[in-house]
C-alpha cells in the first residue's frame, strides 16, 4: 500500500472495482482496461500498482482476509464473549456480512478464483484462515491448536463457504433458515474436536 494518501485512495478505488467486476462478470471477462475505468484512473495509474489484473485480485484477497479478521477482532473486544462457540458463530456471521453487503467480497473471497494458494504458497487459502481461526482460539480461550483442530477448521471453512453460496443461491440476502442450519452444524462438527480447559469450556 502506497504512503501518499491520494495513491492509497486510488489502490482502494481499483481493489473496489476489480471486486465489482468480478462478481459482475467473473474473473475471466474481467480486464485491466475495464478495472482502470471503474476505478476512474487511467491504464498508467493502474500499472503504477499492479502489473496485471492478478496482481490487484490477490492483493484484493489479501484486503478481505485483514478486513475479515479485524471486523472479527473488533467484535469479539467489543462482546467479552466467554466461549470458543461464540467466537466462530461471530466469523461465520462476519463472513456472512462481508457477503451480503460487498458483492466484491462474495466474489473474491480470499482469492480461490485466481489461485487457491494465493494468500500463501506452502498452504491453500482455507488452510490460512483456518490457522488464523486456530491461533485465535488459542490466544482467547486456551484451546489446544492441534493437527486435528487445524483439519477440523479447515473442514468448517470449507462446507461454511459451500453453505453460504448456497444461501445466496437462494436468497440474494442470504437464506436465514440454510444460515442457521449450517451454524447448527459446524458446532457439531467442530465440538468433537475442540480440547479447550475446564474453566474456558462452553
Amino acid at each position: 500500500m502506497p504512503s501518499q494518501q491520494r495513491s492509497r485512495q486510488r489502490v482502494e478505488r481499483i481493489l473496489d472495482a476489480a471486486g465489482e467486476l468480478v462478481a459482475e462478470r467473473g474473473y475471466e471477462a474481467t480486464t485491466t482496461s475495464l478495472i482502470a475505468r471503474r476505478a476512474r484512473v487511467s491504464p498508467g495509474s493502474f500499472y503504477q500498482f499492479f502489473a496485471d489484473k492478478r496482481a490487484a485480485v490477490k492483493a484484493l484477497s489479501a484486503r478481505n482476509m485483514a478486513v475479515f479478521a479485524a471486523r472479527l477482532d473488533a467484535i469479539l473486544l467489543e462482546g467479552g464473549y466467554e466461549n470458543w462457540w461464540a467466537t466462530v458463530d461471530s466469523a461465520f456471521d462476519v463472513y456472512v456480512e462481508l457477503c451480503r453487503h460487498h458483492p466484491g467480497f462474495r466474489a473474491v473471497r480470499f482469492g480461490d478464483i485466481v489461485d487457491t494458494y494465493l494468500l500463501d504458497p506452502t498452504q491453500d487459502n482455507d488452510s490460512v484462515l483456518a490457522g488464523q481461526v486456530a491461533g485465535l482460539l488459542h490466544t482467547r480461550f486456551g484451546v489446544v491448536d492441534t493437527p486435528a483442530l487445524r483439519l477440523a477448521l479447515l473442514t468448517t471453512t470449507k462446507v461454511a463457504d459451500a453453505l453460504i453460496k448456497f444461501a445466496f443461491g437462494r436468497d440474494p440476502q442470504g437464506d436465514e433458515e440454510v444460515l442457521s442450519q449450517g451454524r447448527r452444524m459446524l458446532r457439531i462438527h467442530l465440538e468433537g474436536y475442540v480440547q479447550v480447559p475446564e474453566a474456558s469450556a462452553p
